[in-house]
């Protein structure tokens, strides 16, 4: 049995003394007054109102009624306005994982400015770019890049990476550009953790072998080499945008290029995304775009 019902309506009622009024001011029908207001007297077993043709009037126990039952609505209004007041303003704990390289040069400073706005916010950070089981280690948040796995799990676009093929003005200089991706075959290639490239093709994206004699699974390590003339290399833009800006490196195969791939921001499947969780997404398709 829900104990407010009727309540709000009686409330109401006897405020404005007019169960037509009540209707109003509740934006309900008069109808509704009614039955709320008769359901309740016979739930207390007690006559609250005086009807008649012309007026509504309280009886000696419908006063005392409402004088009690006003403080509880008053409470009510207190407690639901501070529970509101909480949920708009983010505090408490949130844990999180991301990348390490994109975790450090993106997230953490955006992160660092968060909680500079939010005082009452904590945070506990796993960079690791081994992806984190998001339930069984209590994450309420994880940065993935590039294409997701099918799972329960739900996500919000962030921001965007590209990849680039790219390569020294000296290597181009001594080898000469190739304008095929076929020609890759007769150039050093830097490899990093797959020695797979992702590129466009008559407009779809296929996957192709590349070759060369250094390997590495450190973009900035690959960077360097490129930028040293020691091969082609395919990053992520957000390695060589100085680079590309300053012309240390040079795009090449530019039709070839992959299409942009998603930074993704990933939660566990709640009905209710916590308030800070919430701020902080918000605050990260600001910050990383």
């Amino acid at each position: 049995m829900n104990r407010w019902l009727g309540i709000d309506e009686f409330i109401a009622v006897g405020e404005e003394g007019s169960f037509t009024r009540a209707a109003e001011t509740l934006n309900v029908s008069v109808a509704h007054i009614s039955r709320q207001v008769t359901a309740l007297e016979q739930r207390l077993n007690t006559q609250l109102l005086t009807r008649t043709t012309r007026k509504v009037v309280l009886t000696k126990e419908g006063e005392t009624f409402l004088h009690q039952i006003k403080h509880l609505q008053h409470a009510m209004d207190d407690a639901t306005a501070l529970l509101a007041q909480q949920q708009n303003t983010p505090k408490g704990k949130i844990k999180l994982t991301a990348p390490v390289m994109y975790g450090e040069t993106f997230v953490m400073p955006a992160v660092h400015s968060f909680m500079q706005q939010h005082p009452d916010v904590e945070i506990v950070m796993a960079l690791s770019n081994q992806q984190e089981n998001l339930i069984e280690g209590g994450f309420d948040l994880a940065i993935r890049l590039g294409h997701l796995k099918d799972s329960s799990l739900k996500a919000r676009r962030l921001s965007a990476r590209h990849f680039v093929i790219c390569c020294s003005p000296d290597y181009l200089t001594r080898y000469g550009e190739p304008h095929t991706l076929a020609e890759l075959q007769q150039h050093q290639c830097l490899i990093g953790n797959s020695s797979y490239w992702r590129v466009c093709e008559q407009a779809k994206d296929k996957h192709i072998k590349i070759a060369g004699r250094l390997q590495c699974n450190s973009g900035w390590a690959l960077a360097d080499a490129a930028k040293k003339g020691l091969g082609i290399v395919q990053l992520p833009n957000y390695y060589i945008e100085d680079d590309l800006a300053n012309g240390n490196l040079v795009p090449i195969l530019t039709n070839n290029q992959s299409k942009p791939e998603g930074v993704w921001g990933v939660y566990p499947p709640r009905q209710f995304v916590a308030t800070n969780v919430k701020a902080l997404l918000d605050h990260l398709v600001a910050s990383l775009n």
